[in-house]
């Protein structure tokens, strides 16, 4: 595994994984034993490097998932996962999180009518609405609770790319701000709230 980013800010911990091994460089660890829960190869190395990720952040973190499906840690604060690809993210926080990753294409672009709407302020190219799903999906992961339209209930305000690459979202008559990067044809999206 190849640790890409370990980024520390206002006791938040984001760390970034490029999936490099096979399942059998794992037949040691002792989280192998719980792969048969996933049928596909691919879920089952995601599964074991996101625990070996989250050890980088901090070893005697364990994750549990709440009623919703959404993943919770045996420490008090608030965690985030996401995959895309060879990529996994992990948010950690004292603070409510929510993280996406996604690679770049035209996926997003394809089905944008089913995300966004005509309230979302954006460019209509591939890079956008990639952003702009990552951002939706972030949100939906920060709230935890589902039953959430990304094309009614999230509406993206504004894109700004610099100085500081941000997101405004308005979601639940809430202005959030959402931080990103781009990472190896990626974009990764979060927010701490």
């Amino acid at each position: 595994m190849a640790l890409l980013t370990l980024k520390k800010e206002e006791n938040t911990s984001i760390a970034v994984w490029q999936i490099t091994e096979s399942i059998d460089d794992f037949k040691n660890s002792i989280y192998y034993k719980n792969i048969q829960n996933f049928k596909s190869k691919k879920r089952q190395l995601e599964f074991l490097c996101t625990r070996l990720l989250l050890e980088e952040i901090n070893k005697d973190l364990r994750i549990s998932y709440n009623t919703f499906g959404a993943p919770e840690i045996n420490n008090g604060q608030f965690i985030s996962i996401s995959h895309s690809d060879k990529l996994i993210a992990i948010i950690v926080s004292d603070k409510k999180v929510g993280i996406d990753i996604e690679k770049i294409s035209n996926k997003a672009y394809k089905v944008m009518s089913k995300f966004l709407s005509l309230n979302d302020k954006i460019q209509s190219n591939d890079n956008e609405t990639t952003l702009s799903w990552c951002a939706k999906e972030t949100i939906f992961k920060w709230y935890q609770k589902g039953n959430i339209s990304f094309k009614n209930d999230i509406t993206i305000k504004s894109i700004k790319h610099s100085p500081v690459n941000n997101i405004h979202i308005e979601f639940m008559q809430n202005l959030f701000i959402l931080k990103f990067l781009k990472i190896n044809n990626h974009f990764l999206v979060y927010v701490c709230k």
